[in-house]
């Protein structure tokens, strides 16, 4: 439990430092052309290697994003994470986050160039399970629930309950009931505390790493 709430109060404190700095500009809307030319190439190499159902790792370069990676107990490379999926044409990822990127909380639906900018991050990766196209189906059928009930983040990081979601619970709970499974992914445990990180979700003989790109 100390490590829990430890955890808990310097979530707390970080978001609130960075609740009071200025906006950064990393995601303004006038961007260079050498900027939207290296998003698109990015964005083209997903597109070439990304299937239905693939988990999307990156690599954040604010504090809190090391913070993130620091709750991963075998590999600390990555501190957040999707799931992606082509609709009508265009490469999506959902994910579950809080903080000044997203005020509300709520689950969040974003274009993969957004996703894997870099403006924002130092690098990303790409995992993949085998599944089949049915199993891929209900994956997208359980996210897009998730994503219309408007999930919000969880600041208690509890996967007991499912009203609020973590990235990586996201990610470990849409697994679970889309292959109706409780144990899709192996958890973390730390001196009673149990939860579940990005590394949990690709440091694992079923995982297959795609690529893994540093900006």
């Amino acid at each position: 439990m100390k490590f829990r709430r430890k955890l808990k109060v310097l979530l707390s404190i970080l978001f609130l430092v960075v609740a009071c700095k200025e906006k950064e500009e990393k995601f303004a809307v006038n961007k260079s052309s050498n900027e939207a030319m290296t998003a698109n190439m990015l964005a083209d190499t997903c597109n070439v290697l990304l299937q239905d159902g693939d988990i999307i790792l990156r690599t954040g370069n604010d504090v809190i994003s090391l913070l993130f990676s620091q709750l991963n107990q075998k590999n600390k490379k990555y501190s957040h994470c999707g799931i992606a999926f082509n609709e009508d044409g265009k490469w999506v990822v959902y994910h579950s986050i809080g903080g000044e990127e997203n005020p509300n909380e709520r689950l969040r639906r974003d274009r993969l160039d957004y996703f894997i900018s870099t403006k924002s991050n130092l690098g990303y990766g790409i995992c993949r399970y085998r599944l089949s196209k049915q199993e891929s189906s209900r994956l997208h059928d359980t996210v897009m629930r998730f994503y219309a009930s408007a999930i919000p983040f969880d600041m208690q990081f509890d996967l007991q309950s499912d009203n609020r979601l973590y990235c990586a619970e996201m990610v470990y709970k849409a697994f679970n009931k889309a292959l109706d499974t409780t144990s899709f992914f192996e958890t973390s445990y730390h001196k009673g505390f149990t939860y579940i990180s990005t590394d949990n979700l690709f440091m694992n003989n079923k995982a297959r790493i795609l690529c893994e790109l540093v900006y």
